[in-house]
């Protein structure tokens, strides 16, 4: 295979790499805000009931 394919080859897997670390961020981000927004629930702080 020459440098073209390598290249190729290289940017693919970096993309797919990225959009793994990405979707694994965002997920980990909203479980954060879900937790928090469930105890300010829980101590009856929610911006539902205003």
């Amino acid at each position: 295979m020459d440098d073209t394919g390598w290249m190729i080859l290289m940017g693919i897997g970096g993309a797919v790499l990225w959009l793994v670390i990405h979707q694994r961020y965002r997920r980990w981000k909203a479980g954060k805000l879900a937790d928090k927004m469930l105890e300010d629930v829980i101590k009856g702080k929610d911006a539902f009931r205003r």
